[in-house]
C-alpha cells in the first residue's frame, strides 16, 4: 500500500505532543442508555498540519473491558487499545493476541496479512476503572492533551 508516512514517522507522530484542534472541545456522547463514544481532531503542538483523529467508545460504560480507542493518521488506524478476554491466535497474519489489555501497533505501509500490519502488544499496568480513566490512560499513552484536568479530578 502506498501510505504517506513510513513506520518510523508514524512512531514519531504518536510520541509527539498533541492537543485538540483550535476551537474544539472534548465531549463524550451517550449512545443509548449504557454506551458512549467520542471523536476529536488533533493537532501536533510543534509540527506540520496532519489529519489526526482520536476516537473511543464504551460498549457498556460500567464494563471497562468493553472500552476501546483508536488513533487515526490520515484516516488510517495507526494505534489502538482494546481488551481481549482470552489469548488467541490470528492465523492469517501469524500473530498472537495476548489476553488482557493490549495496544495495537498498526503499519498501513504493509499488506493486511503481514505481521507488522496490526501487532498486539500487552499493556501490563493498564487497568482502567471507568471510561474517564480509560480516556486518561489512552491519551497519556499517545501524548494527547485533552485539556480535561478539571473534569477528571
Amino acid at each position: 500500500m502506498n501510505y504517506r508516512h513510513p513506520e518510523h514517522r508514524i512512531h514519531e507522530i504518536v510520541q509527539s505532543p498533541k492537543c485538540l484542534n483550535d476551537g474544539q472541545t472534548f465531549t463524550i456522547k451517550s449512545t443509548g442508555e449504557h454506551s458512549a463514544h467520542f471523536t476529536v481532531d488533533l493537532a501536533l503542538l510543534d509540527g506540520p498540519f496532519l489529519d489526526i483523529r482520536y476516537t473511543g467508545r464504551a460498549g457498556r460504560t460500567n464494563i471497562p473491558s468493553s472500552y476501546d480507542a483508536s488513533l487515526l493518521l490520515e484516516q488510517q488506524r495507526v494505534r489502538g487499545v482494546g481488551y481481549c478476554a482470552v489469548e488467541r491466535q490470528n492465523f492469517r497474519a501469524k500473530l498472537r493476541i495476548p489476553k488482557g489489555w493490549h495496544q495495537n501497533i498498526c503499519d498501513p505501509n504493509v499488506a493486511t496479512n503481514h505481521p507488522a500490519w496490526n501487532r498486539h502488544e500487552p499493556l501490563a499496568d493498564f487497568a482502567p476503572t471507568d471510561f474517564s480513566h480509560f480516556i486518561q490512560l489512552t491519551s497519556n499513552l499517545w501524548n494527547i492533551d485533552l485539556n480535561r484536568e478539571e473534569e477528571l479530578l
